[in-house]
Formats: C-alpha cells, sequence, structure tokens
C-alpha cells in the first residue's frame, strides 16, 4: 500500500476487495503486475505536483501547447494523454452542461495530436488497448460537446483502419507512396481518381480537403501562417 489514501481506509479497501469475489489467481497477478508497473514509473500519486487545471486550460481563446518529447518510455507517454484526454473530456461535458444551463453558446475546444502514429500505432493499441477507448470515445460523443480530435501525421501508413474509421474530415498534403494512397482510398470516400492522382505532385501548402461540409472534396492552397517559430527555450 503505497497510496496514503489506501492507507488510511484500508479496512475499506479490504472490504472492497473481498466483494470481488474473484478465484483467479492469475488475474490477481496480473493486475497486481500493472499495479507496480505504474508505481516504478513514479508518474502517479506525488502529492508536490498539482493537477492540472483543466478549466483554466479550457477557457476561450486560450491554447495549451504540451511537450512530450523528452519521455523516452512509450508506456509513460501514452499514459499521459489518454489521462489528459479523459481530464479534458471531463471539462468539456462540465462547460457544455454549464453553458446549455445558462441558454449560453458552449465554447469549442480543438485536441490535436502530433505525430499520431506514435501514440496510435497497432502495436500500441494492442499493447494498450484503453487508450483507443479513450480516443474513440471522444471522436464518437465529442461532437455533441462541442470537442474535436485531430490526429496529425506523416506517416498514415502507420494508423491502423480501427482509428482512420474515426475521422470524418481530411487535409491530405502530398504523400509520394502509392500504396499509402491505395489503403487512404478504402477509408477516404467521395474524392475522385483525379484528385487522388493529384497527390503525388503537389506543391508546398497545396492540399486536397474533404470535409462533411463540402459539397465536394477539393484542392486547396493553404496560406502561410503569419507567425514565426523561434527556436529558442
Amino acid at each position: 500500500m503505497f497510496n496514503d489514501v489506501f492507507k488510511v481506509h484500508l479496512p475499506a479497501v479490504r472490504q472492497r476487495v473481498k466483494q470481488a469475489n474473484s478465484d483467479s489467481d492469475s488475474s490477481w497477478r496480473a493486475l497486481l503486475a500493472k499495479l507496480w508497473r505504474l508505481h516504478r514509473f513514479k508518474v502517479f500519486d506525488n502529492p508536490a505536483a498539482p493537477a492540472i487545471d483543466y478549466q483554466a486550460m479550457l477557457q476561450p481563446g486560450r491554447v495549451a501547447l504540451i511537450d512530450l518529447s523528452d519521455m523516452d518510455s512509450p508506456h509513460v507517454r501514452n499514459i499521459v494523454i489518454a489521462q489528459m484526454l479523459r481530464g479534458i473530456q471531463r471539462q468539456q461535458d462540465e462547460n457544455y452542461h454549464a453553458a446549455v444551463a445558462a441558454k449560453a453558446s458552449p465554447t469549442p475546444t480543438m485536441v490535436m495530436i502530433e505525430e499520431a502514429h506514435e501514440f496510435l500505432s497497432t502495436e500500441r493499441i494492442r499493447q494498450m488497448s484503453t487508450l483507443f477507448q479513450q480516443v474513440a470515445r471522444i471522436a464518437r460523443r465529442g461532437r455533441k460537446r462541442w470537442l474535436g480530435l485531430v490526429f496529425i501525421s506523416q506517416l498514415p501508413q502507420h494508423l491502423p483502419d480501427e482509428v482512420l474509421g474515426l475521422i470524418n474530415n481530411w487535409i491530405l498534403h502530398k504523400i509520394s507512396d502509392s500504396n499509402v494512397i491505395v489503403r487512404l482510398k478504402k477509408s477516404v470516400g467521395g474524392i475522385d481518381d483525379s484528385l487522388w492522382s493529384r497527390l503525388v505532385s503537389l506543391a508546398s501548402g497545396q492540399a486536397v480537403v474533404s470535409f462533411t461540409s463540402f459539397t465536394r472534396p477539393l484542392q486547396v492552397n493553404v496560406d502561410p501562417t503569419p507567425c514565426k517559430l523561434l527556436m529558442i527555450d
């Protein structure tokens, strides 16, 4: 019992364990191994670390950038992302209900996951299925709460069919690999062959877009951002 909350409420914890009525020792050992791994990672139950203020994060006009590139362990990184997605979804639910009660327009929230192929690859989903379940829950229920989810990837061939099936709107930049184009054709409907053939020769800033709000897919030119990224700490 490494958690002080468990230590204080130890009788209640033991009573809840007895009520589980599980006779499978292997199941308990598997659960113990997972809990020990979380304890070894030392990413939870740190009383000195303040909790994320999701209410402040989801204020209108605010942009939050979360950099996890210095995390070497993919398991820890995926657990952190899943936990944050859960917190954002809960806060957006509260914001939505508060706006409806006040007869006001809810504030839209957009979550963008960069390098999505590392987070939602076939191997990652197989190892940690709960992560995909969390993402699927947001993708399916988020629209009703004005919560959007964007996957950004330079390697779409590494995204499994389960993830591609969640996507409704597409922005496709230059893709040189014909095998990737053939696979995307199975997931993206409504784009005619003439637009697919242009993907291999698109210039910088050009893209083929397919949105549910569009009558038909189009080739567009994306204006460069006026902002400049300063590579400083």
